[in-house]
């Protein structure tokens, strides 16, 4: 349910009274909250159902690194398939790192209508399967940048996040991959290391042409080449160029499978 009071969108500070017939203050729109609200809060909007039922709500624990729950931080799940959302949120002006790992106790009926405390997991709260071959992608709505995760590793560990101050994530566009026989989600998701980056894609492309890229810059390496332009390259310069173009070939072949 939106929340948004008068003026809180363009950052006014008159109070708003029904009593009011006009505004009081002669005061102008700040841009740069705009822009926030645009950027982080209106998206949000758009897709409030995602965020609307209760079924499938979760609320976890924030465990720190250094053992205990750290109060001050917000998390909770929501949602199922394509409408699967986790919100984190560090309420304090400080540091933390921890992980997300078990749900708060609940209340679950029975069908004889007893009622017991139970937990759940991150990774059952977002539906992920408990196979060492899926891997999972997801989106920060706030910041655009996408993050890669193995299934596997969620399940047994949960999600490890560092918090700073008043930062927030709301992760969403979950979206399940199977590994290839190459293991190249395997090896993206060592190099990010759970740091997130505007295209996987684009991170997966330059994981798979980084063999080329070493032989690439060494090609240039030296001066040999500065020598050729100039004129005044000597036989071992010619020499030099011709193996390191020999070995940058045959990485480009072996990359390329060609």
């Amino acid at each position: 349910l939106p929340m948004l009071g008068h003026g809180q969108v363009e950052g006014y500070g008159e109070k708003y009274g029904m009593e009011f017939r006009r505004a009081t203050l002669d005061e102008h729109a700040d841009p740069w909250l705009l822009e926030r609200h645009q950027r982080e809060i209106f998206p949000l909007l758009h897709r409030r159902a995602w965020f609307a039922e209760v079924h499938d709500f979760l609320l976890f624990d924030f465990h720190t690194d250094g053992g205990g729950v750290d109060e001050n931080v917000l998390a909770y799940s929501n949602g199922n398939g394509p409408t699967r959302s986790l919100v984190v949120f560090h309420d304090r002006f400080g540091s933390t790192a921890g992980t997300i790992r078990e749900s708060a106790a609940y209340a679950r009926k029975s069908a004889s209508g007893t009622k017991r405390l139970v937990r759940r997991s991150l990774a059952e709260g977002l539906g992920l399967p408990d196979d060492p071959g899926m891997f999972v992608t997801f989106r920060d709505a706030r910041t655009g940048l996408a993050y890669l995760r193995s299934c596997r590793d969620i399940h047994e560990r949960g999600l490890w996040l560092t918090l700073d101050a008043y930062q927030g994530h709301v992760f969403w566009e979950f979206r399940e991959l199977r590994e290839g026989v190459s293991g190249q989600w395997r090896r993206l998701a060592e190099r990010l290391c759970g740091r997130g980056v505007v295209s996987l894609d684009d991170a997966l492309i330059e994981l798979q042409l980084e063999p080329v890229h070493a032989p690439l810059r060494a090609l240039f390496d030296d001066g040999h080449v500065a020598a050729v332009l100039d004129g005044t390259a000597a036989d071992r310069d010619l020499d030099a160029l011709e193996d390191r173009l020999a070995a940058l070939l045959a990485a480009i072949a072996n990359a390329t499978a060609v």
